[in-house]
């Protein structure tokens, strides 16, 4: 039976000291590397339920994996409605994975029971994403930079130990 091969534990992420994004409720990340010479940032997504990312568009290759609750994503309305148009564009499970070349405009949310997700992100001349407004103008970026910083205040503070 494939289910007796399963390992006894699991991801426990009460051991992860998650970070919020500042200034979005219910989005919070833990970096678990940055890689200078291959411009990439490796790190866990959490979002709470039903907690939704501002629009953002990845600007490097991306690669997404589910690792639990329910991961939604949303496009740009095709109907060319403007910017703060937005459509459901994927429902993913645990254990989906997702691949994009960058230039990848969405927003994403948390399922009814919220989500982790692992995110493997390159970045172009720097830059991992922007953060855009209703009316498509870039408002903020996320640089490998500052997920540097983030990855060395996090390596001042002692991971959680589950009780």
């Amino acid at each position: 039976m494939v289910d007796t091969l399963r390992p006894p534990n699991h991801l426990d992420d009460r051991v992860i000291t998650w970070r919020q994004f500042p200034g979005y409720e219910g989005l919070f990340f833990w970096v678990l590397g940055v890689n200078d010479v291959r411009q990439k940032v490796d790190l866990f997504f959490r979002l709470a339920p039903g907690a939704r990312c501002p629009s953002h568009r990845h600007v490097g290759p991306t690669d997404t994996l589910v690792i639990e609750g329910e991961h939604r994503t949303y496009a740009p309305d095709a109907a060319g409605r403007g910017a703060a148009s937005w459509q459901l564009d994927q429902v993913r499970p645990p254990g989906f994975f997702a691949s994009n070349e960058g230039d990848h405009l969405h927003s994403e949310e948390g399922g009814a029971e919220g989500t982790i997700v692992l995110l493997s992100m390159t970045a172009v001349d720097g830059v991992i994403w922007e953060v855009l407004d209703d009316a498509g103008r870039v408002v903020a970026e996320a640089t490998l930079d500052d997920f540097r910083r983030a990855l060395q205040r996090q390596a001042a503070v002692p991971a959680a130990v589950p009780a």
